[in-house]
């Protein structure tokens, strides 16, 4: 009797090892097929190039009309700046989308602090012949683009803050608890995809989305190009309004400001949000729900940005 139970448990066994060592297969092949289309893809956009005091930057332009050029936020890169305009701005107006420090395309500066990404940001302008532009943040490409609203006032036309890192308080750094950025092991190819593919609600959950933004997930990817700049986000950019906060005199902007957040975002907290308004009094379009990608709110968002762009470039 005991024999038999051994042999079925043997048996068992075999069978479930049979059935893992499919799957791990299945599961490589396909991470294999997808990483080639996510890198080819990326190589699809063909960015062009600029050569600055702080080396390469890689960027999109694309389309006419008033000059937008967006300060993506973290796991982004030149591919993800454009999908983020073209979803706000269809095909209206001119869409700059530059890769920040170690981001796709863009190289990686001794000191790629936001203040020289903004002089950075003014040196492909002016590769562009362009001298003045709306500049649009998202996330953590709120220091750069503040900082350019602060050192080329002459420059911007407006500033919109969607989703956007604030300047609220000034902390030390040896004050700052807890991460600044993603977990390390998520900063490579395979956990990403894994995670995007078999965990998708683990995703939608950390930004707080109502939907599947699958656009700009596919954005995620290759992260291999990504890596430098999110370590420089995690360990400059996202706390560079903290620890230099008198560098961010929000105050002295002269440019129109507009507001575009959620109050249910788990990234970018509304709380610091309110700070901000109180001490700018910028135009505003808050939602109560939507969280960090303000999902559901896609055509609101969309016109209220537009009308603002239309009626301050005037």
């Amino acid at each position: 009797m005991s024999l038999q139970v051994n042999n079925r448990f043997q048996v068992v066994g075999i069978i479930i090892v049979i059935i893992v060592i499919i799957l791990s297969a299945i599961i490589t092949v396909n991470y294999q097929q997808n990483i080639r289309r996510a890198n080819k893809r990326l190589e699809s956009f063909q960015a062009k190039t600029v050569e600055t005091e702080f080396g390469k930057i890689s960027f999109l332009d694309q389309g006419t009309g008033q000059v937008v050029l967006i300060s993506h936020g973290i796991f982004g890169g030149y591919d993800q700046g454009l999908v983020s305009l073209q979803k706000i701005l269809g095909d209206h107006h001119r869409k700059i989308s530059p890769s920040r420090f170690g981001y796709p395309g863009s190289d990686v500066p001794p000191s790629p602090t936001p203040e020289n990404q903004a002089k950075a940001f003014a040196q492909l302008l002016d590769a562009l012949g362009i001298s003045e532009t709306f500049i649009l943040t998202t996330s953590a490409g709120g220091a750069a683009g503040f900082q350019f609203a602060i050192q080329y006032p002459h420059r911007v036309k407006g500033l919109i803050l969607l989703s956007s890192g604030m300047p609220t308080e000034k902390i030390n750094q040896e004050d700052i608890r807890g991460m600044t950025g993603p977990p390390d092991f998520i900063i490579n190819d395979f956990p990403m995809w894994f995670s995007l593919n078999y965990f998708g609600f683990i995703m939608d959950g950390m930004f707080g989305a109502t939907e599947r933004p699958e656009d700009l997930y596919a954005t995620l990817l290759p992260v291999r190009p990504r890596r430098e700049g999110i370590k420089i986000d995690e360990t400059i950019s996202n706390i560079d309004m903290d620890i230099n906060f008198d560098s961010y005199a929000v105050e002295e902007i002269t440019t129109p400001i507009l507001v575009v957040h959620a109050e249910d975002d788990p990234m970018a907290r509304y709380e610091n949000v309110e700070k901000f308004i109180e001490r700018v009094s910028p135009e505003t379009a808050i939602f109560e729900t939507g969280g960090h990608l303000i999902t559901g709110h896609g055509e609101a968002v969309s016109q209220t940005i537009l009308e603002f762009i239309e009626r301050v470039g005037e």
